[in-house]
């Protein structure tokens, strides 16, 4: 039977030799009829989908269960625990990537060189990659995943977004909380100031805003949003100077403005709001209401 898998199959891939290293997130075929091999994702193929791919088709897999695969079932499946792991606690990064096909394999390399050799890369999606790290982790600061994210982007052409996971017991709750994270990530890139790089701490105002009454955000609404809603700028501005700290010098040196300009900013914000930007009282107010007002603006999408 001849049909055309990859029109049926975004992720469809063609082999004239059999394939030696499989992939855990793939489903391996040999076709008989023209003697090659092919691969699709097994995010893309419904069960219905492979009934009738094993009924046309040779399935092929691997007898060694690697690493990738291992993570895999754990995190997806109710899986065993990994065993004779070198460590006891890990995290889970989770990578999305905005373009439709990107280069996988390349991708994956590329990637692996900022992190330390034990690390575990999944492709759980066409454009979505998890990495599996031991506590003793290579990145931990916000800075490093940004030059990350810039140094990918700039060698690939992609758009990305990251989730720096928290560093949990290898255990039965492990595939919850890594859950939990992922629902977290979903839930933040439906925002339409989505971020590149998300961390539970930098989720936590969203988080916190989604299970605030609806009478404290329409104070914020009123007492914040409308007052600045003809110059939302100061806004930004003001959750700049939150973010680096209140430091003059390198907030100004952030927003490309004079020390001048953003005095003026921080002081025409306090004074329209009533919040002062001189400590950080009002800081889970403005992220608070920053992560308001783009939620007010999804919903008039």
């Amino acid at each position: 039977m001849n049909l055309n898998l990859k029109a049926l199959f975004s992720t469809y891939r063609h082999y004239r030799t059999k394939p030696t290293e499989l992939v855990y997130d793939f489903y391996y075929f040999y076709h008989q009829q023209v003697n090659a091999w092919f691969s699709v994702s097994k995010q893309e193929v419904s069960q219905r989908d492979y009934q009738w791919l094993t009924v046309f088709y040779t399935e092929i897999s691997s007898t060694v269960s690697q690493p990738s695969e291992i993570w895999y079932e754990f995190l997806y499946l109710n899986g065993d625990i990994p065993s004779k792991l070198p460590y006891s606690k890990a995290r889970v990064i989770q990578l999305i990537f905005l373009n439709d096909n990107p280069p996988a394999e390349e991708l994956k390399e590329a990637t692996l060189n900022f992190f330390k050799q034990d690390t575990v890369v999944l492709q759980v999606a066409t454009n979505r990659f998890l990495l599996i790290e031991a506590m003793d982790s290579s990145i931990n600061k916000k800075e490093d995943f940004i030059a990350l994210i810039r140094t990918i982007e700039t060698d690939f052409f992609v758009q990305i977004h990251l989730y720096q996971g928290e560093a949990y017991e290898i255990n039965k709750q492990f595939p919850s909380k890594f859950q939990r994270e992922a629902q977290w990530f979903e839930e933040c890139l439906h925002y339409k100031n989505a971020e590149q790089f998300y961390s539970f701490e930098t989720i936590f105002p969203i988080l916190l805003t989604q299970q605030m009454p609806a009478s404290i955000l329409k104070f914020i609404e009123e007492q914040i949003l409308i007052p600045l809603q003809s110059d939302m700028e100061l806004l930004d501005t003001v959750k700049t100077f939150y973010e680096y700290g209140l430091n003059i010098s390198l907030t100004s040196k952030k927003l490309h403005i004079h020390r001048n300009t953003l005095n003026y900013r921080l002081a025409k914000f306090q004074e329209t709001t009533n919040i002062s930007t001189k400590n950080l009282d009002g800081a889970i107010l403005v992220y608070i209401a920053s992560f308001l007002r783009s939620k007010l603006q999804n919903a008039q999408k």
